[in-house]
């Protein structure tokens, strides 16, 4: 343990470049943070977050266009577009700090664009972060593909719905 302390101290990318404070940040940020809760907690926030836009959506919608059928199935499209855009945002994150967990080789910047350098991470490090890796952000991305795919198949439903009527 003493020498993961030292690896760490002596790691000479910035510390806002390294992967455990992204992560970190990632789990503090509030639009970042709810697909890391428990399944409930996580379905309920998604259910919460739809609806709340779906509501926004058709109310800006029936102040241009009348009450109908047409007017609803487009709100629950738009929302349905916007919650896997904002979903496809999210998995990319989480997505390229994996790939910086799994690499034994992490570039990062100095000071600037044109300094960049690559650090070799130690064996103790590459262990640590592949465990990390494995047990806690591959199972958020897996979760986050799974809503992604139920997401997309919505769209297509509701293009046809759409192409119907």
């Amino acid at each position: 343990m003493n020498q993961n302390i030292k690896i760490f101290l002596f790691c000479p990318i910035p510390n806002d470049q390294k992967p455990i404070n992204e992560y970190i940040s990632l789990k503090q940020n509030e639009f970042t943070n709810w697909v890391t809760f428990d399944s409930f907690l996580y379905s309920k926030t998604l259910i919460i977050k739809t609806f709340s836009i779906f509501l926004f959506i058709l109310a800006f919608m029936l102040l241009e266009f009348n009450f109908s059928f047409e007017t609803l199935v487009m709100s629950i499209f738009i929302t349905i577009l916007l919650i896997t855009f904002n979903m496809f945002i999210i998995l990319s994150r989480w997505s390229q700090l994996n790939k910086r967990f799994k690499t034994s080789r992490l570039f990062y910047e100095e000071a600037s664009w044109y300094d960049g350098q690559i650090w070799e991470k130690p064996l103790e490090l590459i262990r640590s972060d592949n465990l990390l890796s494995t047990q806690k952000i591959e199972p958020i991305i897996k979760r986050i593909k799974d809503t992604f795919i139920f997401l997309n198949f919505l769209i297509v439903i509701n293009f046809l719905i759409l192409q119907t009527i």
